[in-house]
């Protein structure tokens, strides 16, 4: 129906005279990634996914603000605050995940490899929402956005849900 979260609030966008908002719902069983899509995925398999709690952590709260400076500069969200920063991704009333992605460790390294990106995805009764994504800007030519929507399809393929939905 077009809803959409942010923090503990749900709303779905209407603005008078105007209808650009268009929402995504990606219907998984027909989908077939193209052939830059197909690239895409395979420039990233290496990453190592893993599913954390929704809580702060500086890590993600610095790639956060980097993401914001670089994609988003003078959108507002570029100088968020530590609490900003929470209220929008950290705090869900509903059942939520955060999911970072990380390079391999290097060899004999005792610590993860560089942290990528984050997801904060929604699970629903027939699918996955995407809640919001960022990624590390400062690597050329990766497509971590593209990544992450293959990603999140595959998820849905494997918990047997039909459908992603991916906001405007």
């Amino acid at each position: 129906m077009g809803f959409r979260r942010s923090g503990i609030f749900t709303y779905r966008p209407y603005c008078d005279g105007c209808r650009a908002c268009v929402p995504v719902r990606v219907p998984v069983a027909e989908y077939r990634a193209n052939r830059t899509q197909r690239r895409a995925a395979q420039r990233h398999t290496d990453l190592i996914s893993r599913v954390g709690t929704l809580a702060f952590d500086a890590e993600h709260y610095d790639l956060y603000l980097r993401y914001q400076a670089t994609r988003h500069a003078g959108g507002g969200m570029d100088n968020d605050s530590r609490e900003q920063y929470s209220q929008f991704l950290l705090q869900s009333k509903v059942n939520t995940r955060l999911v970072e992605f990380r390079d391999p460790a290097p060899e004999g390294a005792s610590e993860p490899g560089p942290l990528r990106m984050v997801s904060i995805i929604d699970m629903l009764n027939d699918g996955l929402s995407s809640v919001y994504t960022f990624f590390d800007p400062d690597v050329a030519s990766a497509s971590y956005g593209t990544f992450n929507i293959l990603w999140q399809i595959e998820q849905c393929r494997a918990l047997k849900l039909p459908y992603l939905y991916l906001g405007y």
